[in-house]
C-alpha cells in the first residue's frame, strides 16, 4: 500500500515536470516570436496599417442618378460616341455633333456629313473624321475651326493639345501613309509608308511623333515603334520587334513611351531603350493609359480570376489587385484607376487601394469621369452619378 502511494506521488512529480518543460518551451518560443516581430516591425505594422486603412476610407458614394437634363437621350440607331472637350460633354452621332454642359446643358449642335464618323479628342480640340472616307474637320467648344477633304481614304487620325492633326491614310504606292496638320489645316508632314501603321502618338513638344507598325514573323503579331520628326526626313529612332499586338500607345510627362499590347506592356526611353516589359498571365479585357500609368484588366482562364494590373510608369513591380470576373471596362482619369463591374463602379490608386465607389441601378457599357461626375454611357442615353473620392 505505501509502495503504491510512493508510486503515485513519484508520477505526479513526473508530471509536474513535464508541464513546468512544457510551459518553458512555450514561453521561450513566444519570446523568441515576439523578438522576430519587433526586429521586423518596420516590415509589417505598414502592411497591417495598409490593410486597415484599404478598407476604411473607401468613400461610398449612394448611386442616385442625377435629374433635370438627364439622362441625355440620342437619337438615331446607329450609336454614339461620348467624349469631354475640357469641360464640354461631345456627343457624336447619326449626322450631328452635340454639345453639352457637365450640367446637360445643350449648348450647340452641329451637322456633319460623315457616314463612318469616329471622334478623338485632346485638350480644347476635337477631331471628327470619316472612317474609309476622305473627309474630317476640327472643332473647339466655340466654333468649327475647319473642315478639310484630302485624296485617300482615312483609316484613322489623332489630334494633339496644340491642335495639330495626324491621319493614317491608304496609299495607291505604298502600304499607307501618315499626314499631319497644323492647327490652321496647312499640312506640316507626310510620310509614305512601307509598314502597316495602325497607331500614331505626338511627342510631348509637339515637334514629332512615334508610330506603331505590325507584321507577322513565324505565325506570330509583332508590333515595332517608330519615332519621327516632323522636320527632318530621317526616323528618330526605330524600337526592336515586341511579340504582341500594340491596342494603346502614349508618352507620360517625363517622356517616356508606353505601349500596351494583347500580352504584355512596354515602356521605352526617349531615345528609344526598352526601360521594362510585363507580360500579362491571362487575357487582356480591356486597358487604359494615362501620362504613362497603364491600368489593365487581365482575365486568367485557367485560374478562373480576374485582376486589375497597375503599371505606374515603369513595368517593374506592378500592383495586382483580384476584381470581379464580370469587370470589362477601366478608365485611367487624373491618376485614378476607374474599373466597371456589374452594377459597381470603384476607383483606385495606383497603390492597389481602393478609394471611392459607387454602385449602379441599370445597364452602362462604358463611363467618363469628370469633376466628380461619372457619367454612364447606355444603349441610347447618358446618366451621371456623383462620385467623390
Amino acid at each position: 500500500m505505501a509502495r503504491d502511494t510512493d508510486d503515485m506521488i513519484e508520477r505526479r512529480k513526473r508530471r509536474h515536470r513535464m508541464r513546468t518543460f512544457r510551459n518553458f518551451v512555450i514561453f521561450l518560443l513566444l519570446v523568441g516570436f515576439c523578438g522576430y516581430l519587433y526586429v521586423e516591425r518596420d516590415a509589417w505594422i505598414p502592411r497591417l496599417e495598409g490593410i486597415g486603412g484599404r478598407y476604411a476610407t473607401v468613400t461610398q458614394n449612394d448611386g442616385t442618378l442625377a435629374e433635370g437634363n438627364f439622362p441625355l437621350t440620342i437619337s438615331g440607331n446607329t450609336g454614339y460616341q461620348a467624349e469631354f472637350v475640357n469641360d464640354t460633354l461631345f456627343i457624336l452621332h447619326d449626322a450631328y455633333l452635340d454639345l453639352y454642359s457637365i450640367h446637360g446643358d445643350a449648348q450647340d449642335s452641329r451637322q456633319h456629313a460623315f457616314q463612318n464618323a469616329a471622334i478623338s479628342t485632346a485638350g480644347k480640340y476635337a477631331l471628327v473624321y470619316e472612317r474609309d472616307g476622305k473627309s474630317f474637320r476640327v472643332d473647339t467648344k466655340s466654333k468649327n475651326v475647319y473642315s478639310k477633304t484630302i485624296d485617300e481614304n482615312i483609316i484613322s487620325g489623332t489630334i494633339s493639345e496644340t491642335g495639330n492633326v495626324a491621319l493614317i491614310t491608304e496609299s495607291s504606292a505604298y502600304t499607307c501613309s501618315i499626314v499631319v496638320y497644323d492647327d490652321t489645316g496647312k499640312r506640316i508632314y507626310q510620310r509614305n509608308c512601307i509598314e502597316r501603321v495602325i497607331d500614331v502618338a505626338f511627342h510631348n513638344d509637339g515637334e514629332g511623333c512615334c508610330f506603331t507598325s505590325i507584321d507577322v514573323e513565324n505565325g506570330v503579331m509583332q508590333s515595332t515603334v517608330t519615332s519621327i520628326l516632323f522636320y527632318q526626313m530621317d526616323t528618330q529612332w526605330t524600337s526592336l520587334p515586341l511579340d504582341t499586338l500594340v491596342v494603346e500607345a502614349g508618352f507620360s510627362s517625363e517622356d517616356t513611351f508606353c505601349v500596351i499590347g494583347n500580352t504584355l506592356c512596354a515602356y521605352y526611353s526617349k531615345s528609344g531603350e526598352v526601360l521594362g516589359t510585363y507580360a500579362y498571365n491571362g487575357t487582356l479585357v480591356h486597358a487604359s493609359l494615362e501620362n504613362g500609368r497603364a491600368a489593365l484588366i487581365v482575365q486568367d482562364d485557367q485560374k478562373r480570376q480576374t485582376s486589375l494590373v497597375l503599371l505606374d510608369r515603369n513595368a517593374d513591380q506592378p500592383e495586382i489587385v483580384p476584381i470581379e470576373a464580370d469587370a470589362s471596362y477601366v478608365s485611367v482619369v487624373d491618376g485614378d484607376a476607374i474599373v466597371m463591374e456589374d452594377g459597381l463602379v470603384t476607383s483606385y490608386d495606383f497603390s492597389g487601394t481602393p478609394i471611392a465607389t459607387v454602385t449602379l441601378d441599370g445597364s452602362y457599357t462604358a463611363f467618363i469621369r469628370r469633376d466628380g461626375y461619372v457619367f454612364l454611357l447606355g444603349y441610347d442615353q447618358i446618366d451621371r452619378v456623383d462620385f467623390k473620392e
